[in-house]
């Protein structure tokens, strides 16, 4: 009995204090005769050590994961934090600055760069046909009217080819005063005048304004050419220069405004002279196909 106390105590210090204790001698010597018992006893509590400290490492295992997932949702805690709670000494972070999605989207929007957009009214490859009226001052003769058509065909937004002709009058009031001196008079007061032109457009600026209520497209235009004059008093070529605006209505009308002037030379009362005749013009254009 006194052999399997003293194995029995000694399983115990191992247990309990491990090889230290039993190099320090803390453990009753064993009396003789009681070693295979005691190692018996000991194997088995080492067995069962064994075992226990499997489980502690485990349960340690199971301990380190449930502080891993408690930090977790600390740490979403933290990310979630109302801004009014937040520590005012600490700066805000981009998610709590910008805590409206509405407002975030717009402030997106407006640092990116802005880009040209594509036009509205689309001239490129298109024909146009415009009727146009107005008034024509002569330099030798007096204004009257003048009456206009015209074709072009743009071959780029910015460039395009135009042909027309107009049609108007010498009015010959001045000349007729001329004339009362000489006592002469004069076979036709309304000679006609017939000019062709063909003109070489140039629109380097393409815009929109607001008139009324109404957004406008326009665009402002150049054109240089040569053309040819037919009336009583000229005969021969002539050279064309002017400016024009053009105010786009849908995608296939237009109100075109034209200003040109037409130098040539022209023979009045035996004399010859190299006048600037102006027209003022206006009227509508329509571009084929209807649309862009």
């Amino acid at each position: 009995m006194r052999a399997l106390v003293a194995a029995l105590g000694l399983a115990l210090g191992l247990v309990a204090g491990g090889p230290q204790a039993l190099a320090q001698g803390d453990a009753p010597a064993p009396e003789p005769g009681a070693a295979d018992e005691a190692d018996a006893a000991a194997g088995d509590e080492d067995t069962s050590g064994d075992g226990g400290a499997e489980d502690g490492a485990s349960a340690g295992a199971s301990a380190d994961a449930a502080d891993a997932d408690d930090a977790d949702d600390a740490a979403n805690a933290d990310d979630t934090t109302d801004p009014d709670d937040a520590d005012p000494l600490l700066p805000l972070r981009t998610t709590q600055m910008c805590i409206d999605e509405t407002i975030a989207n717009r402030l997106t929007v407006k640092r990116q760069r802005r880009e040209a957009v594509d036009r509205l009214f689309v001239k490129q490859a298109r024909h146009e046909l415009s009727a146009m009226g107005g008034y024509y001052s002569s330099d030798l003769f007096s204004g009257t009217y003048v009456a206009s058509g015209s074709y072009t065909y743009h071959i780029t937004e910015h460039f395009a080819v135009e042909f027309g002709g107009s049609y108007t009058n010498a009015n010959a009031d001045i000349i007729r005063a001329v004339e009362d001196r000489r006592a002469t008079v004069i076979d036709n007061e309304f000679e006609r005048v017939i000019l062709a032109e063909s003109l070489l457009l140039w629109s380097p600026v393409y815009g929109k304004l607001r008139l009324g209520g109404t957004i406008l497209r326009f665009d402002l235009n150049a054109g240089v050419g040569v053309g040819v004059v037919d009336a009583a008093t000229s005969r021969g070529a002539a050279g064309v220069a002017g400016v024009g605006m053009k105010l786009f209505l849908g995608r296939a009308l237009a109100i075109r405004i034209d200003a040109r002037n037409h130098v040539f030379q022209q023979e009045l009362l035996d004399s010859q002279f190299l006048v600037n005749d102006v027209s003022i013009t206006s009227g509508l254009s329509l571009f084929l196909p209807f649309q862009n």
